[in-house]
């Protein structure tokens, strides 16, 4: 074994499975491996700090971070105090510079991380980054709009921004909008919120952002918000609460996310409650997300509204001289803060 391979992808595609093969075989084969749960190591290291233990910390953590070959799953589940990530990144670091063999599995994208852990994890000259699909079917198939023909066809090299404007300053709005879309599918991170009443091209420049990042090989998913919040409902049973979680728990941790339509759902008292799960977890774990809507600041839902204009994580478009702040609101900013690269 030698180098890097993290695995990621939605709970039940198989990364444990995998990883812990992965450890079988080079056991078998007369190489030492340990296969660690990270929650379960960081309770294990703390109770290391207690007097009287059979194992001290340091030996504990020596042990681990010196395994010859060390699998480390569900990296990203574990609470996230400053302690536990300070103990994780001295472990990932220090494997990091020794360029020890790591199998790491997460259901969160390597974007998600706290920067130090991701550019380890991201290292070409090291790791190998592979997406593993659900090999079960989770409800979702047939959701993802990507799949559909016309939107297929929605790419950058067809997004026409003359066709989108009336006049001089519209293209000049569209052009702009064009270009922080490229630039996010690019090197997608944080929120971009594009704002505009219908018909002025948000759903065309979604899906490019999404047709390129397939293109490129990373994972997308383009979802309506009525369709997704109908699908949801049709899932939910208070008797058998497992499909509805399985396929919520896949929405909400794919890599790139697409939310298409935000505002057009009915607007009940659980798909606000499901759409504000989905959208915090998000917001919390710093996940790529895309959100188109035709709704002013006024109209979303405060908590969400706090979310989508929060500057530290959203980027914001608007489209079609789009009065997103309010008229009581002019001089708001329309972007957050600038995309490292």
């Amino acid at each position: 074994p030698s180098g890097w391979l993290v695995l990621t992808g939605p709970s039940g595609c198989g990364k444990t499975h995998l990883s812990a093969a992965i450890a079988g075989a080079c056991i078998a084969n007369g190489q030492a491996a340990l296969f660690m749960v990270v929650p379960d190591l960081l309770d294990h290291l703390r109770a290391a700090y207690q007097p009287g233990g059979e194992v001290t910390y340091d030996e504990l953590f020596e042990m681990v971070r010196n395994a010859p070959v060390l699998v480390l799953d569900d990296l990203g589940v574990q609470s996230a105090t400053p302690w536990a990530e300070e103990k994780l990144f001295q472990l990932i670091n220090h494997r990091y510079s020794a360029q020890m063999p790591t199998v790491i599995t997460t259901n969160l994208d390597p974007a998600a991380f706290d920067a130090r852990i991701r550019t380890r994890l991201t290292d070409d000259a090291l790791s190998q980054v592979h997406y593993l699909e659900s090999g079960t079917d989770s409800g979702l198939s047939g959701l993802d709009s990507l799949d559909l023909p016309l939107l297929r066809r929605m790419t950058f090299k067809t997004f026409d921004s003359r066709l989108l404007a009336s006049d001089s300053d519209e293209l000049k709005e569209v052009q702009n909008a064009y270009r922080q879309g490229m630039k996010f599918a690019e090197e997608p991170a944080d929120w971009l919120v594009i704002a505009g009443a219908t018909g002025h091209g948000k759903t065309r420049l979604a899906a490019a952002i999404g047709n390129y990042c397939r293109e490129a090989g990373r994972p997308a998913m383009f979802v309506v918000v009525p369709d997704l919040l109908d699908r949801l409902r049709a899932a939910y049973s208070p008797s058998n609460p497992r499909a509805f979680d399985e396929m919520f728990d896949q929405v909400r941790n794919v890599p790139l996310l697409i939310l298409d339509d935000l505002g057009s759902q009915s607007g009940t008292a659980w798909a606000d409650e499901k759409l504000f799960q989905l959208l915090n977890y998000r917001y919390n774990a710093c996940l790529p997300t895309v959100i188109t809507t035709n709704l002013t600041v006024r109209d979303l839902d405060a908590r969400l509204a706090s979310r989508l204009t929060d500057p530290q994580v959203s980027t914001i478009l608007l489209m079609g001289r789009f009065d997103f702040w309010g008229k009581q609101t002019p001089d708001r900013p329309t972007r957050g803060r600038p995309r490292s690269r």
